[in-house]
């Protein structure tokens, strides 16, 4: 199996002419209540699934009205735009960081790969800024197999499964955005 390396790792920002490269869902869209059921059962009954990943404040909350705990939650407490108190993280040993809107911050991304080595407790970042462009470290630094879920506004839940090919795609959006200098 080959392994993506993206050792590129930093603080980057998206570009205005950048940002129609990352309207599109990067896998399969969840659009009923049905869908959301199905998709918990089959976690719930795989062992092959190495990690279940949410990005967002809305995905995290429809995974625990399900009663699945994500390994790793991310969010912001904002929904489209508007602070809301939607995710209860007494199941979780917290973590906060920082990213502003429309980045990735070195920080951030440090912490998600330092969360992500830790395999007995299960993990809510709270970001203070935003976590939406957080998915795209979280796949690539997330193990093969694993569920990386996240909302697609006016669409549905995203589930992304972390293969080699979408660990390239990912690389690929990354490197469509500008490398901060950080010095």
């Amino acid at each position: 199996m080959k392994i993506v390396d993206f050792s590129d790792i930093g603080s980057y920002i998206l570009p205005e002419d950048q940002r129609c490269y990352f309207k599109d869902p990067l896998d399969i869209v969840l659009t009923t209540a049905e869908e959301i059921e199905e998709f918990v059962n089959s976690i719930e009954e795989s062992k092959e699934i190495c990690k279940v990943i949410t990005v967002g404040d809305e995905s995290t909350r429809t995974l625990l009205e399900k009663n699945l705990i994500p390994d790793l939650a991310i969010i912001d407490e904002l929904v489209k735009r508007k602070k809301v108190k939607v995710v209860d993280t007494t199941n979780f040993f917290e973590v906060k960081t920082t990213n502003p809107a429309g980045t990735i911050a070195l920080e951030a991304w440090n912490t998600i790969k330092d969360v992500l080595k830790k395999d007995d407790i299960k993990i809510i970042i709270k970001i203070t800024g935003e976590e939406d462009l957080l998915v795209l470290p979280v796949i690539l630094e997330t193990p093969y197999n694993s569920k990386v879920l996240y909302g697609q506004p006016n669409e549905g839940l995203v589930v992304v499964t972390v293969t080699e090919e979408m660990k390239i795609k990912v690389k690929n959006l990354i490197q469509k955005m500008v490398k901060i200098n950080e010095n």
